[in-house]
Order: C-alpha cells, then sequence, then structure tokens
C-alpha cells in the first residue's frame, strides 16, 4: 500500500505543468501578472519595487529600474511561463518564462527566443 502511494506521488511531482501563457503585466522586477496568477521568475533575483540602491554615491530607484527594464523586454507580447518546481513562500508559481510572437499556436511562426528566466 505504501509502495503504490510513493509511485502514485512520483508520478503527480513529475509530470510536466502545462505552461501559463498570456499577456504579462511588469509586478517587479522578477514578478509578473498573468491572467491573474502570480509569477517569480526562475533564476532571477531582481531589486524590490520600492528598493533604492546606490550609483556613484547618488541614490536611484533601482527597483523602479528593474521593474521597467523588464516592461521593456516584455513589450507588451505575449509570455509563456512552464513552472520549475514548488510555489515560493508567497504561493507564486515559479516558472522559465520567454516572450513569444502574437501569432496562434496553428499559425507557421517561431517562438522569440528571448529568455527572461535563464
Amino acid at each position: 500500500m505504501i509502495a503504490a502511494l510513493v509511485v502514485v506521488l512520483a508520478l503527480q511531482t513529475s509530470a510536466p505543468a502545462e505552461p501559463l501563457i498570456g499577456r504579462a503585466t511588469v509586478i517587479d522586477g522578477d514578478t509578473l501578472e498573468i491572467r491573474g496568477r502570480r509569477v517569480r521568475l526562475w533564476a532571477m533575483d531582481a531589486p524590490e519595487g520600492r528598493q533604492s540602491c546606490a550609483r556613484d554615491d547618488q541614490a536611484y530607484r533601482c527597483g523602479t529600474e528593474a521593474a521597467r527594464h523588464l516592461d521593456r523586454l516584455i513589450s507588451d507580447r505575449p509570455v509563456a511561463c512552464t513552472p520549475r518546481g514548488r510555489p515560493d513562500r508567497y504561493g507564486r508559481m515559479v516558472a522559465r518564462c520567454e516572450v513569444t510572437s502574437d501569432c496562434e499556436p496553428d499559425d507557421d511562426c517561431r517562438t522569440f527566443r528571448r529568455d527572461l528566466g535563464t
């Protein structure tokens, strides 16, 4: 009985999760929101939204700068995020994300290769 439970749990955790695809809103330099779901970019660590940093002895809003940079990378294009592991401590999906072209899956087109999470 226990062996059967272990096999079932192993199969559930090893099954590839479906990607979350849609228009993304930038929350901060390493967090997006897609269709109401928060996504933490895998392998990324960026300053928090209101965080300040120093450059040449001058304070600047590095969190805002990181979020703006991520927003420019996305440029209002759809984003596809594939889950990697478990949600973080805030319940956000942790995922490898990439910007996709505006084409439909049936169209003859390729994914735009700008990775956001690697």
